[in-house]
Parts: C-alpha cells; sequence; structure tokens
C-alpha cells in the first residue's frame, strides 16, 4: 500500500489517473489486408535457443563492457540494461496506475519535511544480497555529494539533510525544506527513474567515476548473460532467482538486443523473416508488408511523452525574440495539421498543451485557457503582430530596433529527420510574413554546445515531464537563468525570466500538486506559459512499436496497450511478462 496521512496524496493521484485507460489514438485496424502472405522463417544469428528468446532490434551500439549510467560513455543505450533495473515504483502511462515494486509504501510528514520509505523484505540483488534502506541510504548520500554524476546534485543535494535506517527496511529522509515531490525521484515513469539504487556492497569500495559494473549487478528478472562485441548484441538470460516471481514470471528465457542494419531494406528483410520479434523495421518497410497481406506484423501506436516543440530564445540578447509578440508570431506561423498528417512519419494529433496527451495528464489542462489563447495556423495575424513590433523598412524587410532581423533555426535532427522537417514547414511559413531564417542540422555535441549556450533563436527539438507540469516549471525559473555563452547545464535553456511566474513555482514547489490549493496556481502558471510562449508545442509524438508473432503472441495492440510497449523502458519486463510462445521452432 501506499503510506496513510500525506501520502494520502497519491491516493488522489491514482483516482486521477486510472480513469482514462490507455490512450493510443490509432483504432485497432479491422479493414486490413487479409493474411495471405506466407512467410519464410530465416536463422536469427544469436548463440541462445530461438523458441526461448525475444530478439529485439535496437540502435548502434557502441559501449559492450561498462554499465555505469553514471558517467558519459558509461552505459550502452536501449540495450536490454532496463531489463536488470528496477525502480522503488513504476507508472505507467498505459494504465495510470503506480505499482509498489522495490518499495511498499511511503509517507510524508504533513509538512513535507520527512519521507519514509518502507521496502519489500523479499527484494534482493541478483548476486543474492538483500536490497534495502542501506543501499536507498547509500545512494542517496552518494549522489547528493557528487554533482559531477549523472542524477548527482540537483534536487537530492537542493532538499536532502539527512538519510536515517531504523531498521533494513525502513529509511526516513528528512528534508532541508518542504520536498512533496521527492519520490517522484525513484519512479519509473518515462524510462527508467531519474535515481536507481545502487548495491552499497558492490559501489561502497569504488571509484564511480571509473567503476565499469560489468557484469550490472541488478534486482530485475533478467541477469547479463553476454555482451558479444563483433556481433553488437546483448544477451539477457531469466534470473531463476529472481525476487519477485509472484509477482513477474517474465516467459522467455531469454532476452537478445542487437544492433539492426543501417540498410533499411535488410533490417525490414530481418524481420519479415522473424530473426527479430521486436523493432528492426521502419514505418514505411511495415506499411509495405501490411498491404501484401503479412499476417505476423503486429503495430502498437503509443505516443512518446514529449512531444515535439520549439524552443524560443527569449533573451534580450537575441532582439525581436525576446518579444512575446514575436513569439505569438511564430505560433501563428506552425500549420500543426499539415505536420501531424504529413511530416511526422505516423498520423498524429497536433498539441497546445507543453505535455503528452496521457490520460494522466488530463488534470493539469485548463481548456478555458487554451479557448482563450488559441492556437491556431494563421498568417495573417502572424503579420499583423510583426507590423506592430518589426515593421518593414523601405526596401520592405522587417526590422527590430533598426536592425533587419534574420532568424536563426537549428535542431540536433538529421536533415532527413522528423524535427528538421518540422522546423523546415515553420520557415517557409515565416518567409511568407516577412521574417527570413536560417535552418541547420547540428551534430549532437556542437548543437548541445549552442542549445545549452543559447546561441539560437529557435531549437526544433522535444520537451516533457514525467508526472506533473511544476517538474517543467522548475527548469524556467529566473534562477536558472545564464547569460548568452554560458553553459545553462540543462535548466532554463530558453532564458526566460518572469518574476510573477518565478513567484508562483516557488510556491508550488512546496505544495503536493493534487492539494486544493495548487490547481489555482498551477492555472496561474499555465496562463502565463500561455502569455509569454518561451516553448511550443506543435505535435503529439507517435512513435509506433513492430511486433512479430510467429514466435511469441499476446503482444499489447492498439485496442489493449496494456503496458507500454517501448522495448527500451523498463516496463518492457511487464510485456514479457504477459507474452507467451507460439511453439513455432528455429530453423536448424
Amino acid at each position: 500500500m501506499i503510506g496513510g496521512g500525506a501520502a494520502a496524496a497519491m491516493t488522489a493521484f491514482l483516482a486521477a489517473c486510472s480513469g482514462g485507460g490507455s490512450y493510443s489514438d490509432k483504432p485497432a485496424n479491422n479493414n486490413k489486408p487479409v493474411a495471405t502472405k506466407s512467410i519464410q522463417i530465416g536463422k536469427a544469428n544469436i548463440p541462445v535457443p530461438r523458441d526461448q528468446s525475444v530478439i529485439v532490434g535496437q540502435v548502434e551500439y557502441t559501449v559492450f563492457d561498462s554499465f555505469n549510467g553514471m558517467i558519459p560513455n558509461g552505459s550502452p543505450s536501449g540495450a536490454g540494461v532496463e531489463l536488470s533495473t528496477e525502480p522503488l515504483f513504476f507508472l505507467s502511462f498505459a494504465t495510470g496506475k503506480l505499482t509498489p515494486w522495490l518499495a511498499t509504501e511511503y509517507k510524508y510528514n504533513d509538512a513535507f519535511t520527512e519521507l519514509t520509505l518502507k521496502f519489500d523484505p523479499k527484494a534482493h540483488w541478483n548476486d543474492g544480497q538483500p536490497l534495502g534502506a542501506n543501499d536507498f541510504k547509500f545512494t542517496v548520500m552518494l549522489l547528493k555529494d557528487r554533482p559531477d554524476l549523472f542524477g548527482g546534485g540537483g534536487d537530492l543535494k537542493e532538499f536532502v539533510k539527512t538519510v536515517d535506517v531504523p531498521d533494513p527496511h525502513t529509511a526516513v529522509v528528512t528534508f532541508l525544506k518542504p520536498a512533496p515531490r521527492f519520490h517522484y525521484n525513484f519512479i519509473a515513469a518515462i524510462a527508467g527513474a531519474p535515481n536507481n539504487i545502487m548495491p552499497e556492497h558492490i559501489w561502497k569500495s569504488q571509484d564511480p567515476t571509473k567503476y565499469k559494473n560489468n557484469p550490472p549487478v541488478g534486482s530485475g528478472p533478467y541477469k547479463l548473460k553476454q555482451a558479444i562485441r563483433n556481433q553488437k548484441m546483448f544477451v539477457w538470460e531469466k534470473d531463476p532467482n529472481y525476487w519477485n516471481k509472484d509477482k513477474l514470471d517474465v516467459k522467455p528465457q531469454y532476452a537478445v538486443y542487437q544492433s539492426t542494419s543501417k540498410q533499411l531494406d535488410q533490417a525490414s528483410l530481418a524481420f519479415e523473416r522473424a530473426e527479430f520479434d521486436v523493432g528492426s523495421v521502419d514505418e514505411p518497410h511495415a506499411k509495405q508488408l501490411r498491404n501484401t497481406g503479412y499476417p505476423n506484423l503486429v503495430t502498437t501506436q503509443f505516443h512518446d511523452p514529449n512531444p515535439r516543440v520549439f524552443w524560443l530564445n527569449c533573451d534580450p540578447a537575441r532582439g525581436v525574440m525576446s518579444e512575446p509578440k514575436m513569439r505569438w508570431a511564430i505560433n501563428y506561423c506552425i500549420d500543426r495539421e499539415k505536420i501531424g498528417n504529413s511530416i511526422w512519419p505516423v498520423k498524429v494529433p497536433p498539441a497546445q498543451y507543453p505535455w503528452a496527451d496521457y490520460p494522466t495528464n488530463d488534470k493539469w489542462k485548463n481548456d478555458e485557457l487554451a479557448n482563450k489563447y488559441k492556437f491556431e495556423f494563421n498568417t495573417d495575424k502572424a503579420s499583423q503582430l510583426l507590423d506592430e513590433i518589426a515593421p518593414k523598412n523601405g526596401a520592405g524587410k522587417r526590422t527590430y530596433k533598426g536592425k533587419e532581423i534574420n532568424l536563426e533555426i537549428i535542431t540536433v535532427s538529421p536533415v532527413d529527420g522528423g524535427e528538421y522537417a518540422i522546423a523546415n514547414v515553420l520557415k517557409t511559413a515565416l518567409a511568407k510574413v516577412g521574417v527570413p531564417s536560417t535552418l541547420r542540422s547540428l551534430a549532437g555535441s556542437v548543437h548541445d554546445d549552442k542549445f545549452q549556450r543559447g546561441q539560437y533563436d529557435i531549437d526544433s527539438n522535444w520537451a516533457g515531464f514525467a508526472i506533473d507540469p511544476v517538474q517543467l516549471y522548475t527548469d524556467w525559473t529566473s534562477d536558472k537563468y545564464q547569460p548568452i555563452g554560458k553553459n545553462s547545464a540543462g535548466k532554463n535553456k530558453m532564458r526566460f525570466r518572469n518574476p510573477d511566474f518565478d513567484k508562483i513555482v516557488d510556491q508550488l514547489g512546496q505544495l503536493n500538486p493534487d492539494s486544493p490549493e495548487a490547481k489555482p496556481l498551477l492555472d496561474k502558471a499555465l496562463e502565463i506559459y500561455f502569455q509569454q510562449l518561451p516553448l511550443l508545442a506543435s505535435i503529439q509524438t507517435g512513435y509506433p512499436s513492430y511486433f512479430n508473432t510467429a514466435f511469441w503472441k499476446d503482444w499489447p495492440t492498439d485496442d489493449n496497450v496494456y503496458e507500454v510497449p517501448l522495448n527500451w523502458w523498463p516496463h518492457f519486463i511487464f510485456v514479457l511478462g504477459k507474452i507467451s510462445a507460439t511453439g513455432q521452432k528455429g530453423p536448424a
């Protein structure tokens, strides 16, 4: 259970979350072509029995001997590490349910200055050592004192005073100031939890900037069997001593994560031949398979927690961008219907709120404000605003404070990527209202440097939050401001400053987000957001998951999204607990 007292907030949270059910805007397709195509099953290149294995096609792997996620390039992304890593709580955006896992309950005092966590006494690490409150204390205190580590500093350093362990299954955190959202750090909501518990008996004698954690010691239902560099493959094996088997018994004996071919035709053929069960096909090739009656493809739509957005640089040093009317003119130049219907690889709805359209987020909306500050594609309104703040000179060029304007749009997306295409739609519309712009695709490190240093006008990117809007708003306050040229370190990248907004966010930071006092403040913050537009949501983001039913069935479907279907989230263990083998054998 979740503890009583102040933690009754979670009861309200769950009540608000659980009514909406799963989210997929793509209805079950009852008119798809008849499955007439016969398939030829290929031989998967794996070192374990095919009929006992789920094979996941994933990204290009470069790290194979390190699983330390606290340092740059210290752990491979999307390689199955999530199958061995568990949070204190799971929050499912597919069902709206919060499920206690390593922890059985949490409870705040009335002032939110103390948090008590209870750990499941059955929990243990995959090396057999017990997992509990001492591991939690070790993790929190290490990260609190090491802001140089990923997951260090931040909320932990700002809030944590002490962690006491009255018994092996109880941790009591005392805060420096009210911290009603501190437990968010240990909930797997978007992908994994912000902070994962570390085994003290492993890490206490290690330098966290050098230790590779190979093989990784975790608590999940799978353990690393082997990493095969020359095949770009990770093989995970079911842990026979998994501590929570009475609640979760994963079905495949092995989970194999492998980089797919860079040649899309070749990767798609591998899926068609059932050499992969998950992934290894993109939407154009999946469409071809559907149209030819391929019988084994299941496509499950699920929205990413981060809408595609434009970050707008509000710093006065960027000239006309500091004007709210300029940012509204940009807003009127965004053709969200076109972007959602024909630019993004799958059809998705437009977005106005800066968060995903999950049922769990419905309670943060205010439709009256959304209608008052209506988002629409309207270049005439854009021109009217521009005429006020950037009138045309004798040469027909728009000027601001005597200087011709020309905006710089950047994106980390490659030129054939979705965010680049979205930015190009905006660039075209801006040109029609007399605002010239440049659009550049920048490599990851180059982009990040410019983005963090505020050396841009518009950035085509993504944004969102895990549980409530204050997580987003906290990064936008004036105390996080850095002048152009100085690294923002992930905070207030658009250089937004508004004293009224700061005050509201500070008040919200000390309130239970579901308290009656919070909603009016959330609405005030939302209205300032709509007035100032430091960030513009364009579309919700659809990422279909592709499953093959040759060897395994009962995958999540559009009409039964029983769990988040994304294989790089730790929630995928619940999918592996639901599927069942078809009995198909691999070729000799």
